[in-house]
């Protein structure tokens, strides 16, 4: 079968479907979260368009306590599992060219927050399931599509579904990159907190997640704009950067960066680092000097003294989200590496003494690496799938920085949907993804389930 030709006849009911999830922001709130909408109101609505969906083809559905969703395809015993999120980053207020929860189509190119994370890919996925359900063959597995609601913020959504359902067998998420992702890093999220007290600096703000690279950052400073105005334009001028310089009761500093997402903090530019970096030129406040000397034009932790690179990659370090307000800190990193790091000795330990250095405690979530053996059944089932579609004999199974619902089951790694030299702008502004690729990416997902559910 061609499988292309197949996901092209229902591309435009795929398209109607993306544009409904789109339309829904569904952006982590605890301010309307309560019994079966745990993560806010927006992503319940999500999760119930979802289940809809699969209800009206016709499949068996399963809310999990407002946590996640599934849709049962098929018939068996043992379950080949398909796990996506609903969830989607938060979009900045200015930056974009269009629709910010919309599945606009423009061009060759869709544009809206959750095209290619991870609404995109999800319905790409479910889309081939559906297709290879059709299909008259005997079947070793059935397809359960899981859709959880706080990827974006933890994952506790697959979390709470494992808890209270079983895993399938073996699966992927199409959360990541093409080839197939045989290895993901492992993580520690760190929490500083302190109390320094500066006479001149009355706040610094900035960010919104740790997986993020901060696009805007904002000081609030005592004086006049006398005071700053040309030391503050005279930066902006040598470091290429924009920004602001107001009056409004206080002095108040903008700076603008670049988004990324936090698995390639390389990519973006950190407005709070930024900021930073021009404060420490008007003061000795010892937070300001502790982010412009470790996290200056420094993304891979060599100045922290954590720089790593092995076989998952090199380790990243993201400064996510800084507030800074009447001398009270909290400042959250997020931090990347590969499995032969030791995470407490070589990551957790360098951390805190150059911290307490500087009158900062530390507090750290850590969270494993994921390795599946590339000659795995999985990791070459899939692998041949994307070759046959794509006929791209180039690019091989890979590691990546980014982590996924993969590490929430055994047995199953990220797969797609971004195709190899593609920047899908995922947590940036005017996230994207060519239309025809999420198409070819629903015929690599149909191939691979037919290779894997086949008898």
């Amino acid at each position: 079968m061609n499988f292309y030709n197949e996901v092209y006849k229902r591309k435009d009911e795929l398209l109607e479907d993306l544009r409904t999830l789109c339309q829904i922001p569904s952006v982590f709130d605890p301010s309307t979260a309560k019994d079966n909408q745990p993560f806010g109101e927006a992503n319940r609505k999500a999760l119930d368009q979802m289940l809809a969906f699969g209800k009206r083809d016709g499949f068996i559905t399963d809310d999990c306590d407002g946590y996640a969703g599934s849709i049962d395809i098929g018939e068996g015993e043992e379950v080949f599992g398909i796990l996506g999120h609903l969830d989607v980053v938060p979009v900045n207020e200015t930056g974009w060219h269009y629709p910010q929860f919309d599945a606009t189509l423009d061009g060759d190119r869709l544009y809206g927050r959750g095209v290619a994370d991870d609404k995109g890919p999800l319905l790409a996925a479910y889309y081939a399931a559906k297709i290879v359900n059709e299909m008259d063959f005997e079947k070793k597995y059935k397809i359960r599509v899981i859709f959880g609601c706080d990827e974006e913020n933890g994952s506790s959504c697959v979390k709470y579904y494992f808890k209270h359902r079983p895993y399938p067998a073996m699966g992927f998420t199409p959360d990541a990159d093409f080839p197939v992702v045989f290895g993901e890093k492992a993580m520690v999220g760190f929490n500083l907190t302190g109390k320094i007290d500066d006479e001149k600096i009355i706040s610094i703000n900035g960010g919104t997640r740790s997986n993020i690279v901060p696009n805007n950052a904002c000081a609030c400073l005592e004086g006049s704009l006398e005071d700053y105005e040309e030391s503050f334009n005279a930066f902006l001028k040598e470091n290429n950067a924009t920004g602001s310089i107001t009056m409004n009761n206080h002095v108040v500093l903008k700076v603008d960066g670049r988004s990324a997402h936090g698995s390639v903090p390389e990519r973006g530019t950190n407005a709070i680092v930024l900021l930073c970096h021009y404060l420490h030129t008007i003061t000795d406040n010892k937070l300001v000097a502790f982010i412009d000397d470790y996290f200056y034009e420094d993304t891979a932790g060599k100045k922290l003294g954590i720089a790593h690179s092995g076989a998952l990659g090199a380790l990243t370090n993201n400064l996510g989200i800084l507030n800074y307000e009447d001398g009270h800190i909290n400042m959250v990193l997020d931090v990347r590496f590969s499995n032969e790091v030791d995470p407490i000795k070589d990551v957790v330990d360098a951390v805190t003494k150059k911290a307490s250095a500087y009158d900062l405690a530390v507090d750290y979530n850590a969270t494993p690496s994921l390795y599946v053996d590339p000659e795995s059944e999985l990791i070459q089932k899939l692998h041949a799938a994307y070759v046959d579609v794509t006929n791209d004999h180039e690019h091989g199974p890979q590691a990546m920085g980014g982590g996924t619902y993969a590490k929430a089951m055994p047995n199953c790694v990220a797969f797609g949907a971004e195709f190899p030299g593609r920047d899908n702008k995922m947590h940036e502004d005017d996230e994207t993804i060519v239309f025809e690729e999420l198409l070819q990416s629903a015929a690599v997902y149909a191939q691979a389930l037919y290779n894997i559910l086949k008898k």
